[in-house]
């Protein structure tokens, strides 16, 4: 049987976990056997440490509330009991229970004999948008599902544990048409990290112009309960009341009940899954999969989870359809049965039927489009500009007249590559001064490097589109003297949005690789995934090219490819299998040479290997409170990470000319007399 290791109380947190899917209340409850990949996602990590803050400002909105702080359950209730022996009181972290459902509320204030609510969240949401939250039937959209349910489930446990009272609920929200009237917010505010658990403290008085700005709204979400109460289905895999579906997940977490499997599409984001072949976790994830298919072998090569954007796995899966070898071109669509005409390159149901038919035949060959990958080449400007930007969007604003999750640029990278095929790292950015609104000087930087000619500018998915349309509108009527040379060099770069008010045509628009990779390469390796943190490895691994060049240590500081930040380094290096591991991986420990209280105070942030690691670490150079060998660490490893992440763009540029067997255009540095070009 599938049954919970140890039987727990269902909180609001198994809740949400168990309303997505039951099966995985059971991995969750027993950590010594299964990975849980969430643990490892330094993303969810930093947008974790932004909601304790949010919390935290949350509670100032309430003056004179009680923090119930002990984390045993006994003492909790106990101490919340006695809380609400008063008339009226608010109580942070209040402890409820009701048969075997045991909650933790964010803010639960009792006016007499009324209860109200407020869960916290970290979301943002538009105060000028009429129902943000809801369907035209009345329940929620599938973006805000988890949080309406989750403060539904509450109140439903406070209304039966107090049934002669009036509960009302509330969603207490960031408002994204708030603007914050200070600089350093997040300075009232400290992460505090004890083995596992991360909290955060108020440290610094909260000035009432914050709380008079409303970048916090309690909004009633009482009508929205009531639809959740009244509907007879809840989420993709439960049909039935409310009451059902609490008392169902509550059994699980008890150990009296065995959850149904049922895989659906949405399995393929699934955290339980192992972190590589050497995990000596398991994964749930392989579990279910083995249980719901088991004529089935799971491990003849990709499944459907893996197809490229296809949308009917659901139709798949309850056809007993698990592995990409059972497809037929009919279950990808029309377009599957053309076959694709060099130099147009495939569209998605094309692609979609390569990747099957390279999993039928065991084809792990790259497929290039090469007349098309060669005209679009003809179409660029020498040399070639590579960047790529680091951002964060936060809840609380880091800086005076920002509103909530507005883009803060705080770092590029950028790489040239000129008309013989010489690379350089030519510039870079970083701005982690807790003072300075880094926006503006990031486009003043950007527009140095990149104005000293025409060349052709490339980034990796429309990211940096999207960052320097924001600043553009930011800063457009912004009192500085040179605002119009900087408007209009955004302005030569950037794609307006197709609905926005303000239009222009760029002279100089930036060229996606994104773009190009999807319609012009398919890389097996990848799995259908197109990020280039899959999509490099396999590119490396795919160019003899690439392996020859990068095994020698040719890249570093005066070397002949030279690098702003980096030692002599040889990026292709083996796993036990032969095959190129991935660079992010070589990428050094930053904290390694520090004493070991400084490395304790930054635990967590030893690696930035990926976008995740590198919000976390920009948000601690938020605070003022670091040493300088700390900062100078944390800046250190900024700096090599997003180094890489241009470098992977040129690495991608010059896998591509192998394949197309272009060698003219690959002429090395070594070739022109190994002197390394000049800085």
């Amino acid at each position: 049987m599938s049954l919970v290791k140890t039987p727990r109380t269902l909180s609001k947190s198994r809740f949400v976990m168990g309303l997505k899917c039951p099966q995985k209340l059971v991995y969750a409850s027993d950590t010594q056997t299964y990975r849980n990949l969430n643990d490892e996602n330094s993303f969810l990590k930093s947008l974790s440490e932004g909601g304790f803050q949010v919390g935290e400002l949350a509670k100032a909105h309430f003056p004179g509330g009680h923090d119930v702080t002990t984390l045993d359950q006994a003492e909790a209730l106990a101490e919340t009991a006695a809380l609400l022996e008063n008339d009226n009181v608010a109580i942070f972290e209040a402890a409820i229970q009701f048969e075997n459902c045991f909650i933790r509320l964010d803010v639960l204030e009792k006016i007499g004999d009324r209860f109200r609510l407020h869960e916290v969240k970290a979301k943002s949401f538009d105060s000028a948008e009429d129902r943000p939250f809801l369907k035209k039937d009345g329940m929620p959209n599938s973006d805000w599902e988890p949080y309406c349910y989750d403060v539904a489930f509450q109140k439903w446990v406070v209304q039966r544990a107090f049934p002669d009272s009036n509960v009302t609920a509330n969603l207490m929200l960031v408002d994204k048409q708030a603007v914050c009237p200070i600089d350093g917010l997040n300075q009232c505010f400290r992460i505090i990290r004890e083995q596992k658990r991360t909290t955060a403290e108020q440290v610094k008085p909260i000035p009432e112009s914050v709380l008079a700005a409303g970048l916090l709204k309690s909004i009633p979400v009482d009508d929205i309960c009531d639809a959740i109460y009244n509907a007879g289905s809840h989420g993709k895999r439960y049909r039935g009341t409310f009451v059902d579906l609490v008392r169902g997940l509550s059994s699980i977490c008890e150990g009296t009940r065995e959850p149904a499997i049922q895989m659906l599409g949405d399995c393929k984001n699934c955290e339980f899954k192992r972190l590589n072949d050497q995990d000596p976790l398991a994964a749930g994830f392989d579990t279910c999969v083995r249980q719901a298919f088991p004529t089935v072998s799971a491990n003849t090569g990709e499944t459907v989870f893996d197809l490229w954007d296809y949308r009917k796995k659901d139709d798949l899966l309850a056809q007993g359809v698990i592995n990409l070898v059972q497809l037929t071109e009919d279950d990808i669509g029309s377009d599957a049965h053309d076959a694709p005409t060099p130099g147009h390159g495939v569209n998605r149901q094309q692609r979609q039927w390569m990747q099957v038919k390279k999993a039928k035949s065991r084809d792990g060959t790259a497929w290039l489009d090469t007349a098309a990958w060669k005209a679009e080449i003809n179409s660029w400007t020498y040399p070639l500009h590579f960047i790529d930007f680091e951002t964060t969007r936060v809840a609380l604003p880091f800086f005076k007249g920002q509103t909530p999750y507005q883009s803060v640029a705080f770092q590029f990278s950028h790489h040239e590559v000129d008309a013989q095929g010489h690379i350089r790292h030519a510039d870079q950015f970083l701005c982690a001064d807790a003072r300075l609104n880094p926006n503006i000087e990031f486009v003043r930087a950007l527009k140095r490097a990149l104005s000293g000619d025409d060349g052709t500018v490339f980034m990796y998915s429309p990211h940096e589109n999207t960052t320097l349309r924001d600043i553009l509108f930011e800063i457009w009527d912004a009192p500085e003297p040179d605002i119009e040379e900087l408007k209009a060099f955004l302005m030569s770069l950037v794609k307006p949005s197709n609905y926005g008010v303000r239009q222009w045509s760029p002279s100089r628009p930036m060229v996606d690789q994104l773009e190009l990779v999807k319609q012009f390469l398919y890389l097996p390796a990848t799995h259908g995934s197109n990020s280039l943190k899959y999509v490099l490895p396999a590119i490396l691994n795919a160019s003899d090219y690439l392996q020859s060049r990068y095994s020698r240590p040719v890249y570093g500081k005066h070397k002949a490819i030279p690098s702003l930040n980096l030692e002599e380094r040889v990026w292709i290096h083996r796993e036990h299998d032969g095959s190129v591991q991935n660079p992010y991986l070589a990428l050094p420990n930053l904290v390694a040479d520090l004493p070991a209280d400084e490395q304790t105070a930054l635990e967590g942030m030893e690696m930035i290997r990926e976008g995740g690691a590198a919000l976390s670490a920009y948000s601690r150079l938020m605070y003022e409170d670091l040493t300088a060998t700390q900062r100078a660490a944390i800046e250190k490893g900024l700096l090599e990470y997003c180094e890489l992440d241009t470098l992977a763009m040129v690495f991608l540029h010059q896998g591509v000319l192998d394949l197309m067997g272009d060698d003219q255009a690959l002429s090395t540095d070594e070739e022109a007399g190994n002197e390394p070009l000049a800085l």
